[in-house]
């Protein structure tokens, strides 16, 4: 099929949406950090024509220290680069596994751990991509639920190699060959594109913490409407403000979500590989949405708040 040959493919139909996907869990990079390790915790598998790229949010975070020596301790050659750990995954030719015809294309399976609770896979087939997912749970901090994580934290996309690594307007994906130094080259290129994708399937996090807060607070202006009572004490005010906060503070101090990663400041090509894949996941709109609806929450808890003042100030003056 024509389509097939061309360099670049699509991104599918972008599937971050909360409920409405569920990837499969399916079907390539310096030379010297490929590792024939993992034979039995990575089982080879087959994979279909379609290289992949699919991202999950497992956690809060990565213990990075813990996993970096579980994974010396496996013998897996496993590099450390600006918060990510990349490692390569063997894989076995089969009927099924597309052939590169060049040499400037890796025989291996990309992952790369994030450190805030996010994992990437390049080509990886299905049931590596479980048995990493499996292997990685004693290293999480704050689990999501595994069906959760497929079905509402998640995004894949599909890729193919070219002469220059970028996204077209199309939304084709491309990752560079013929480079001198072509295997470290696509490896900085998939980080690049791989932050993007981290940071959306974080955004899809915060923005389903963000829907239970505003579910949780959706009653009251009903309740103001109709004129009632608010019975709410203080102390669940607060845990409401609590959590709003923390939202807040993850959203734009911690995570910094809709900030340029510090390692691409000083690499412009790698920073605009960054932002192709951020623009095309609408990331900076997402998160003026998400900051949005937390201005709407704090609203209401500051009704909250300035309705439990006045009933203390009213107990006072009965008091006195």
């Amino acid at each position: 099929v024509e389509e097939e040959e061309e360099l670049g493919a699509a991104l599918v139909p972008r599937q971050r949406s909360r409920g409405k996907h569920k990837p499969q869990l399916q079907h390539q990079d310096e030379e010297n950090l490929r590792s024939s390790a993992f034979p039995s915790l990575f089982p080879s598998g087959m994979r279909t024509n379609a290289q992949s790229l699919t991202a999950y949010c497992t956690s809060d975070n990565y213990d990075f220290d813990r996993l970096l020596k579980a994974l010396q301790k496996e013998r897996v050659a496993a590099v450390y680069f600006a918060e990510v750990i990349h490692i390569a995954i063997p894989r076995t030719q089969s009927p099924a596994t597309p052939s590169h015809d060049n040499g400037n294309v890796s025989d291996e399976g990309d992952v790369f751990f994030f450190k805030d609770g996010c994992v990437v896979f390049w080509d990886v087939p299905q049931e590596d991509m479980t048995a990493v997912l499996d292997w990685l749970r004693p290293y999480e901090i704050g689990s999501y639920g595994r069906q959760e994580s497929i079905d509402d934290f998640s995004e894949i996309a599909y890729f193919r190699y070219g002469h220059q690594a970028g996204l077209m307007p199309s939304g084709e994906l491309v990752i560079s060959i013929g480079n001198q130094n072509w295997a470290r080259t696509q490896i900085l290129e998939k980080i690049a594109f791989s932050y993007g994708v981290q940071r959306s399937v974080k955004v899809s996090v915060m923005e389903g913490m963000a829907d239970s807060l505003i579910s949780s607070l959706k009653h009251i202006p009903d309740i103001l409407t109709e004129k009632r009572a608010l019975n709410m004490d203080q102390r669940s005010v607060m845990k409401v403000m609590g959590r709003l906060l923390a939202l807040r503070a993850l959203i734009n101090l911690h995570l910094p979500l809709g900030e340029t990663p510090e390692a691409y400041w000083e690499e412009p090509w790698l920073e605009e590989l960054y932002h192709k894949m951020s623009r095309e996941l609408d990331l900076t709109a997402r998160i003026r949405t998400l900051n949005r609806k937390l201005d709407y929450a704090h609203q209401v808890v500051e009704v909250l708040r300035t309705d439990i003042s006045e009933k203390h100030h009213t107990r006072l003056e009965m008091i006195i």
